[in-house]
């Protein structure tokens, strides 16, 4: 049998394939609406408009209530039964989509589907920060990172070459749960427990199994927020979060106007829909080679790697508001999609670490989740309500100024408290 280094002993590489294969689903509802909403309108043609955009928000509404509640029954109840069950559901809701006959059906079986992936998004990054510590969680956070995102580069080329035979077969993409599901019997905690590999001597690095500092210990004052020999509790726990939360929450709703607005603002600069595919799917590969390069670039870059990651995405937004040609947007995208990817595993560890005790990382990893489907759920709402206040159209460059000027806000903030615990990265936990 194979092992991997888990940071405080080994784990069966067969269990980390396990864990790495629930990634393969969180980013995929919604995805096969999409390039078929055209043709939605012509099979259903008294649905209305907002009906046919229904199809793709409400999963990601869906996904925020069931998250946290499966991040909140992950403590105290078997992980593998929520995983089964969320998978189940998943691919039950995936199936019901080939028999759906009528507008209200699709939406029915979309909240269905956002129901069994929320019960699996927390746990796809909450079993890693629960079985693996230090340099081995944030390499394999940023696997999962990566995997999520290549497959949302699969999917989307997947559903364009099926979408113009047959309005039923982009559903096929929610058919993916199958691979996870097959390899739950390796995430069993029986099967885990018998087949690891304890450490001989205790590692150097362990947060999880560290004393706690509490707001009325008095070295609670001296320690500096980055230090790795104590854990956090009560509210000073709460408030580092809650930084970690407010970056990740920003850092979405402002790199989500390339998946929302770029479509329209390509065809607004006479640029074509292969053009759009294009830089589309640059985005997401550049996510992907971010996540699997993550501890190469925190070793480069050091500790201010998340100020330097959010002022890439504000340069990206301002050159995709004033540089109106399919090179300088390709450009944007690639880095933008680059830093952010680097960004988004980063944050995923400082929220595990946070966690109490390791069976409470997937309710923690809940709760940062949850800002980033918020953020883009909230990233149309706010742009359109913004330039109705202003007169701006959204498909020219005001989403991206929009943005990019929310980010300026947020490097302030992030340079200011560039020092505490929610902003510093501390490249010695990730060699």
């Amino acid at each position: 049998m194979k092992y991997v280094d888990s940071g405080a002993g080994k784990l069966p590489l067969i269990t980390l394939i396990a864990i790495l294969a629930i990634s393969l689903t969180v980013n995929l509802p919604g995805l096969a609406i999409s390039p078929i909403m055209g043709k939605l309108q012509e099979i259903f043609p008294h649905a209305s408009e907002f009906e046919i955009q229904l199809l793709t928000v409400l999963p990601n509404l869906v996904i925020i209530p069931f998250m946290l509640i499966s991040g909140r029954l992950s403590v105290g109840h078997s992980q593998s039964m929520l995983v089964t069950v969320g998978l189940t559901v998943y691919l039950l809701a995936g199936v019901l989509y080939f028999f759906a006959g009528s507008m209200t059906e699709l939406i029915l079986i979309s909240a269905l589907l956002g129901a069994g992936c929320g019960i699996v998004v927390p746990l796809a990054g909450g079993l890693i920060g629960q079985y693996f510590v230090g340099a081995a969680r944030v390499k394999y956070l940023g696997w999962k990172s990566g995997i999520s995102n290549f497959t949302i580069i699969l999917g989307t080329l997947f559903v364009g070459l099926v979408a113009g035979r047959n309005w039923h077969l982009p559903f096929v993409v929610y058919m993916i749960p199958v691979i996870p599901l097959c390899l739950i019997p390796f995430l069993t905690g029986k099967y885990i427990d018998a087949h690891k590999i304890d450490p001989v001597s205790t590692p150097p690095y362990e947060p999880l199994k560290e004393p706690k500092i509490t707001p009325s210990d008095p070295r609670s004052k001296a320690l500096k927020p980055t230090d790795v020999n104590f854990h956090f509790t009560g509210r000073i726990a709460f408030r580092l979060l809650m930084g970690v939360i407010l970056i990740y929450f920003i850092t979405t709703y402002s790199s989500e106007v390339v998946s929302y607005y770029l479509p329209f603002t390509f065809k607004h600069y006479g640029l074509s829909t292969t053009a759009t595919g294009d830089a589309t799917s640059l985005y997401f590969l550049t996510c992907t080679l971010a996540g699997f390069a993550l501890p190469k670039t925190i070793r480069i870059i050091g500790k201010d790697v998340l100020i330097y990651g959010a002022a890439i995405v504000m340069t990206a937004l301002y050159l995709s508001g004033f540089f109106h040609h399919y090179a300088g947007y390709l450009f944007a995208v690639g880095i933008m999609g680059f830093a952010y990817g680097t960004m988004q595993p980063i944050i995923y560890d400082k929220a595990t670490y946070l966690a109490p005790t390791a069976q409470e990382s997937s309710k923690y990893f809940s709760y940062v989740l949850a800002a980033n489907y918020i953020g883009i759920s909230l990233t149309p709402v706010i742009v359109s309500g913004m330039s109705r206040l202003f007169g701006a159209q959204t498909d020219t460059n005001f989403s991206y100024i929009l943005n990019g000027s929310v980010m300026i806000l947020l490097l302030i903030f992030m340079l200011w408290k560039r020092r505490t615990y929610s902003v510093e990265v501390n490249p010695a936990l990730y060699r």
